[in-house]
């Protein structure tokens, strides 16, 4: 009797185990590739079909690596509400932008985010995911954007991980749809995850700003004029 008493403490011990580990949040990488329908031009879509863009993800924290002619890097820390775009220029150097929680609210109290829940399903990358309708509306025209997301809810991640681009957004979205225009054309562009890898080396020093990148403000003029005058309109 005290053989299959112990016997059973031991299984239940290592259904705990497992069940603990299932239950760890995800902590990874995820790369997405862009394409777009509607485009008739076939240099911009095969620009278009040459991006990638590399996520890093944990807990309520994501850091996005592409190259646009220079290396740019978004990273959002949804803990603290920061949103920051780091550019690494050869010759110049790092520099960023952020947006802080105080920013962020005044900008969304422009816009009115919606979301439409679908039972519709599709499976990307082994996840399973659902339809959800996303429309913002700028409160000051009225003007709408659609973008429609295949959201998964199977990877544990943080409830403030879309705190930027899709607040309150349950669930993490693994493909979007987005009507825009390009050179005259309605076109959806579409940004699908063709890859998803946990790595146990991400850690949440991964969110934080590089410490040799400099404000953007504090940059030469030639490269504010590069970059679209970005840092400008902060300086007083």
């Amino acid at each position: 009797m005290k053989k299959q008493t112990r016997l059973f403490l031991i299984v239940a011990m290592m259904i705990c185990t497992v069940g603990a580990f299932a239950q760890k949040p995800f902590a990874g990488k995820i790369t997405f590739e862009l394409s777009a329908e509607g485009i008739t031009d076939p240099n911009v879509a095969a620009e278009l079909a040459e991006q990638t863009m590399e996520y890093t993800v944990m807990g309520n924290n994501y850091r996005m690596d592409m190259n646009v002619g220079i290396d740019m890097s978004t990273i959002a820390n949804g803990n603290n509400k920061t949103y920051t775009i780091v550019f690494g220029i050869p010759g110049y150097g790092k520099y960023y932008i952020q947006q802080t929680e105080e920013d962020l609210k005044k900008k969304q109290n422009t816009v009115k985010y919606d979301y439409k829940y679908s039972d519709e399903t599709k499976t990307i990358c082994g996840y399973n995911c659902k339809k959800v309708t996303m429309t913002v509306t700028d409160l000051e025209t009225d003007e709408e954007i659609s973008t429609v997301m295949w959201v998964t809810n199977e990877l544990g991640l943080g409830d403030n991980i879309n705190f930027y681009d899709h607040p309150d957004l349950k669930g993490y979205p693994l493909c979007t749809e987005t009507k825009t225009e390009i050179n005259g054309e309605s076109v959806t562009v579409i940004t699908t995850a063709t890859k998803i890898t946990p790595d146990k080396k991400v850690k949440p020093t991964n969110f934080l700003l590089p410490s040799d990148a400099k404000d953007i403000k504090d940059a030469p003029e030639e490269l504010k004029q590069m970059l679209g005058g970005l840092g400008e309109d902060d300086e007083e």
